[in-house]
């Protein structure tokens, strides 16, 4: 349960705005029927800078370190891929840095909104290396994703889908993922459509990817259900 954003061609000067909202979302962001309002559990960033990913990550409210980020993400200027989280956790005790998203394995970066609830199934199935044992739903998804023997992101990660669609129960797989050439949002849900939303926008040189409309200047198109957008 969590709000996501993914900027493709990152201009801070540009896109100031952007960000704004999406940091409000912290305390303003949807939330399910009856759930207290608020996506407070930590937060992620990931930004794609000559050729290697930088990952940032934090167990507390981005409200608290809002600062920080801003001040981050003005350093560095421009990237050609920029991912962004907010975690509102479904797990109890989990509201830490190390379980906050995204997760990177190698050159390629994974954040989720949703849950899997017996995700425990997938856990033989990943032959990669990183596995804690106090991994979670999404990390389990991309370790699993990254466990694929197809060669090609796209493949592998409808691969990776299509068994957890068929096996297992979830709430949503709405997720941002990149291996720094292109970005990927997906969106597939069970329950709460108007929650587990994605939506994306462009213009001359950027594409947005967000849980919620960010900015009345551009025209979000709400995706479709288990939509795969590459760009």
């Amino acid at each position: 349960m969590c709000r996501l954003l993914g900027i493709t061609n990152f201009d801070f000067a540009t896109h100031r705005q952007i960000i704004d909202s999406f940091c409000d979302l912290a305390r303003t962001g949807n939330v399910m029927a009856g759930d207290p309002p608020g996506h407070g559990d930590g937060w992620g960033m990931a930004l794609h800078l000559n050729g290697r990913w930088e990952v940032h990550k934090s167990g507390r409210n981005l409200l608290e370190e809002r600062d920080q980020v801003l001040s981050l993400l003005r350093e560095v200027g421009e990237c050609p891929v920029l991912i962004l989280h907010l975690r509102k956790s479904a797990w109890s005790n989990s509201a830490t840095t190390r379980h906050a998203h995204p997760f990177q394995h190698k050159n390629t970066v994974f954040a989720h909104n949703g849950t899997i609830y017996n995700y425990q199934g997938l856990i033989p199935g990943i032959t990669v290396p990183g596995l804690a044992e106090d991994a979670l739903d999404t990390e389990v998804f991309f370790l699993r994703l990254m466990s694929d023997p197809s060669p090609f992101l796209r493949e592998a990660f409808l691969n990776t889908v299509s068994v957890i669609q068929r096996d297992y129960s979830f709430s949503a797989l709405n997720c941002l993922f990149s291996d720094g050439r292109k970005l990927f949002a997906y969106r597939d849900y069970t329950k709460e459509p108007e929650y587990y939303s994605l939506f994306k926008a462009s213009d001359k040189s950027s594409w947005f990817i967000s849980s919620q409309p960010l900015t009345e200047n551009f025209f979000w198109k709400l995706m479709k259900k288990k939509e795969l957008l590459v760009v």
